[in-house]
């Protein structure tokens, strides 16, 4: 007759575990999302050019614009925009330039692989150029010793012997 309340009450001390659980680990589990925010911000911004400064990354600048920036990125961020919608939108705002590494597309391409080709190019050259001297360099034909040569090499070498 008395099992049924002392089954309630041990019911209701696991609910109440059960929430007080979960209210010391959400405040937690929305400061580590808030840190993984602040990464986020960080990254994206630091991807994106100031358009105060131009020298700097948005995340290093400190200027008025740079900050409204990255409050914006931080309001994509939280509606659930990505990182690549997010740079989009401000490519549409300010053009390519306001990305600190352009794409690897169309002409940026032929701008990115252009050293490579060009030290490339060099390197054939200078190799070529090298290969040519010492095909046409050739050691002169070796001519062979008159008899005063001679005898003035026999004479320095019965020279040393005798020492």
């Amino acid at each position: 007759m008395f099992a049924a309340p002392n089954r309630l009450r041990m019911n209701a001390v696991r609910i109440i575990l059960a929430l007080l659980t979960l209210t010391i680990f959400l405040p937690t589990s929305s400061i580590l999302l808030g840190e993984d925010l602040e990464d986020q911000v960080r990254d994206i911004s630091h991807k994106l050019r100031c358009p105060t400064c131009q020298a700097m990354s948005v995340k290093e600048s400190e200027a008025g614009l740079s900050l409204n920036m990255k409050n914006k990125v931080r309001e994509m961020l939280e509606a659930g925009s990505s990182e690549e919608e997010i740079l989009e939108f401000f490519v549409e705002r300010y053009g390519e330039w306001i990305l600190r590494e352009p794409p690897k597309k169309g002409f940026n391409l032929v701008l990115w692989l252009a050293p490579l080709i060009l030290i490339l190019v060099i390197g054939f050259i200078v190799i070529r150029t090298l290969l040519r001297k010492t095909r046409t360099q050739k050691t002169p034909p070796v001519t062979p010793l008159t008899a005063e040569e001679q005898t003035k090499i026999e004479k320095d070498l019965n020279r040393f012997q005798s020492d």
